[in-house]
């Protein structure tokens, strides 16, 4: 009968623990993984763009990612390797420092 209970109180103590945990990973699994499925090449206006992230390679993914955000909230990942995706992340770049200066 103590045995019965000792185990109930165990187990009661893991399903409040897991259950307090909601089940959430230590590690996001967005982070484990490319973001970027699909890229565009086609020339996108830069004006249209309200933030760009370059995220670089690692152990999370194999390419540099390049996603834009656009004006209505709409993000899209961007060919890294396009010419104008090239000036684009250098003008972004060249802003960034006229605004911390």
């Amino acid at each position: 009968m103590k045995a019965t209970l000792c185990i109930l109180a165990v187990l009661a103590v893991f399903l409040t623990s897991f259950t307090l945990s909601e089940g959430k990973p230590l590690v996001s699994a967005q982070e484990l993984r490319c973001q970027c499925i699909k890229t565009e090449s086609k020339q996108i206006s830069g004006k249209h763009f309200l933030n760009l992230e370059v995220i670089p390679k690692g152990p999370h993914c194999k390419h540099v990612e390049v996603i834009a955000t656009m004006k209505s909230s709409l993000q899209v990942c961007l060919d890294p390797s396009a010419p104008w995706v090239k000036k684009i992340i250098d003008r972004f770049l060249d802003s960034a420092k006229t605004t911390s200066s």
